[in-house]
């Protein structure tokens, strides 16, 4: 009986002790348990603390490269918006540069009574750049030798005329060759609007045009007007060539004289081939 009463002792006090033992173990776990994450803490802190500043440092870097590109395409949309916008603007300023061309050049067009093409200079002969030059149109349009070459030229306001540049003298089949009347080879028979007298022009070396009349007693005077007669096979009549600008009369049977012609070659682009069918 006794002994089993101090086997039931031992065993409160077994029990006893191992609660003990095990409140003892838990707070002395939970001590080091707290000093651990303390020293783990003060190791890591600055580690994380760099590691947190660097990702900063990138994630700004990444916004700011995503900015840059960004303005960087809006900058390149800008400049191509400001090219087309600039280009639109030369378009439209040439319109309105040219709008007396462009007036002129379509009222000499109802006055054409053949085919006609209209070409661009493409180039012009070094040795003499107001007689001779090429077009860039040929016998792919149907252009031939000795079709006639002509520019709208205005004579005063709203009063437009087929003015007469030359003639075509060799051709391509995208090109054509052409001589002003202005040049040495360039013979032309005119008449003067005012009383129909006529004669004949022709270019010269210093790309002047002179000429004479056929009769000393012709009636013509500084100021008036030539056109062409349509004598011969070449160019066709009422083509406007240009006004007197000096006459010397002597004892000849003759009148001498100088055109200033109304078209300027220098100043010449784009002109118009008379297809002539003859």
């Amino acid at each position: 009986m006794e002994n089993k009463k101090l086997i039931k002792r031992l065993a409160v006090v077994i029990i006893c002790l191992l609660l003990i033992i095990a409140i003892g173990y838990t707070s002395v776990y939970n001590v080091g348990t707290n000093t651990g994450k303390n020293i783990i803490g003060t190791v890591t802190s600055p580690i994380q603390k760099v590691f947190y500043n660097i990702g900063r440092v990138f994630s700004n870097s990444y916004e700011s490269i995503l900015e840059i590109y960004k303005v960087r395409e809006e900058n390149i949309q800008l400049k191509e918006r400001v090219y087309e916008l600039t280009n639109e603007n030369r378009i439209l300023l040439d319109i309105v540069e040219n709008q007396e061309y462009l007036k002129n050049e379509y009222e000499m067009r109802q006055m054409i009574d053949y085919d006609y093409v209209k070409s661009q200079i493409i180039s012009r002969d070094p040795n003499n750049w107001f007689q001779k030059f090429t077009i860039d149109k040929g016998t792919n349009e149907g252009i031939k030798n000795d079709d006639i070459i002509v520019h709208a030229a205005e004579l005063e306001e709203d009063l437009v005329v087929i003015g007469l540049v030359g003639k075509v003298i060799d051709v391509g089949n995208n090109w054509s060759k052409v001589i002003t009347i202005a040049d040495i080879n360039s013979s032309i028979s005119f008449r003067n609007i005012k009383n129909n007298s006529s004669g004949i022009l022709k270019g010269q070396i210093d790309n002047t045009i002179k000429g004479y009349t056929f009769s000393k007693d012709d009636e013509i005077k500084v100021g008036d007007a030539l056109v062409t007669s349509g004598l011969g096979e070449i160019y066709t009549q009422n083509l406007y060539i240009g006004k007197v600008i000096s006459l010397e009369r002597d004892d000849g049977l003759t009148i001498d004289l100088q055109v200033e012609p109304v078209v300027d070659f220098q100043e010449l682009h784009n002109v118009y081939v008379l297809k002539i069918e003859r």
